[in-house]
């Protein structure tokens, strides 16, 4: 599917595109589902006959690794597991050639890692495309430690092509959209006393489109679930994702998660759903709890604030609005809002510090080298700041 999208970005604007596939089955699959997106553009006449024929005859499926020998740029895109993706790159290395960019769609692991079974790892980035890719605008780039120059520019270059807005992030876990976005407070108040139309609510109203709940129904839960459960790390007394995935509540695809579906995918309160949660509440002696929206958006949204200034510190973000737009394009944070690291400037910098202490969570050194400083986010002192963490640390993995 992901791979599917990005073949339709690099169609859509007149690239020729290999399609790879060792499974011819899947291959058939994914070039199937292209079609019917298209198709289903031209009925909604959003696109034309004429155009879906155009993009369709510029992608060319192949099932053989040799297909990419003379591909400028290939952008890996199977599943996140990095024994499969060296064995990948480990193959693109072999058939290439010299001077291909050979990225990798992975949306955490590190690029590093997957760049050493390559005989040319500053050939190696990260391109980490967000679902569905052909119709979410973010895409960030990953450098990694030995990741050239020219790579990283001609993936930028890559980006614009596609009609992408593009940020160059370092290597980390999760990047940054999804490592800032992925400390947020959700699932912390749903085992703490707090039911899911609650936080969504807060959410809404904040200006969010969809509340943290609703948008893990709609990705799938089955996919946290089955990970934690392989793993051994689930404990569905005491979790609530761990519970929804036991009792096989997988979000809209089977029609109830945290929510109930109906055939239309409009969602509703589930009261079997909110008796699990309230089970779990009991389990770990919580009582419910009956906070402001003002309270949720805090215990929401500063832990991401909190995150972003990690990423600065870290090296891993080159600048605040860099972190703002892959929060507004990869999770749709609301535009007025400006992004978390506008609304910290908001709230204010020494509120932000307060609230995060009064949490209980451990504020960022930056954020309180800010606060202790009377730093703002476009003051001479930071800029140099954040400048020499972009410069001096490529890789924190």
């Amino acid at each position: 599917l992901m791979g599917g999208g990005i073949a339709m970005c690099c169609a859509e604007v007149g690239m020729k595109v290999t399609l790879l596939d060792i499974d011819q089955a899947n291959l058939e699959r994914g070039m199937g589902v292209i079609k019917k997106n298209y198709a289903r553009s031209v009925e909604r006449k959003s696109k034309t006959q004429a155009q879906m024929d155009k993009y369709m005859s510029l992608i060319t499926p192949a099932s053989e690794y040799s297909a990419l020998a003379q591909c400028d740029i290939v952008v890996e895109a199977v599943f996140e597991n990095m024994d499969l993706k060296k064995k990948i790159f480990a193959s693109l290395d072999a058939v290439c050639k010299p001077g291909c960019v050979l990225a990798s769609n992975t949306s955490r692991l590190n690029i590093d890692a997957i760049a050493s079974v390559t005989k040319r790892p500053q050939d190696v980035i990260g391109c980490h495309f967000f679902s569905p890719a052909n119709v979410m605008r973010l895409l960030e780039n990953v450098r990694g430690t030995k990741t050239s120059p020219g790579t990283i520019a001609t993936a930028m270059a890559f980006g614009t092509k596609i009609k992408k807005v593009t940020c160059l992030v370092g290597n980390c876990d999760g990047f940054i959209a999804n490592r800032v976005m992925g400390v947020s407070g959700a699932g912390e108040m749903l085992n703490r006393g707090v039911m899911p139309h609650q936080i969504d609510g807060a959410s809404e109203a904040y200006g969010m489109r969809m509340g943290p709940i609703r948008m893990y129904d709609l990705v799938g839960l089955d996919l946290f679930g089955r990970e934690r459960a392989n793993s051994g790390a689930a404990n569905p007394a005491k979790h609530a994702f761990d519970a929804m995935y036991a009792a096989k509540r997988f979000g809209q695809k089977n029609g109830k998660g945290f929510y109930k579906y109906d055939e239309k995918l409009r969602c509703t309160r589930d009261p079997e759903a909110e008796a699990i949660i309230e089970g779990i509440w009991k389990n770990i002696g919580e009582a419910p709890k009956n906070l402001s929206e003002e309270e949720i958006v805090d215990k929401l949204y500063l832990p991401v604030v909190n995150e972003g200034f990690k990423c600065l510190e870290e090296g891993m973000a080159s600048r605040p609005s860099d972190i703002d737009v892959c929060c507004v394009f990869g999770y749709n944070w609301p535009r007025y809002r400006g992004g978390p690291m506008q609304w910290a400037t908001a709230v204010g910098l020494p509120k932000v510090l307060e609230k995060l202490e009064a949490m209980g969570l451990k504020p960022a050194e930056l954020l309180k080298e800010c606060v202790k400083n009377n730093w703002r986010l476009n003051s001479k002192d930071f800029v140099k700041r954040i400048d020499q963490a972009w410069s001096g640390r490529w890789s924190k993995l």
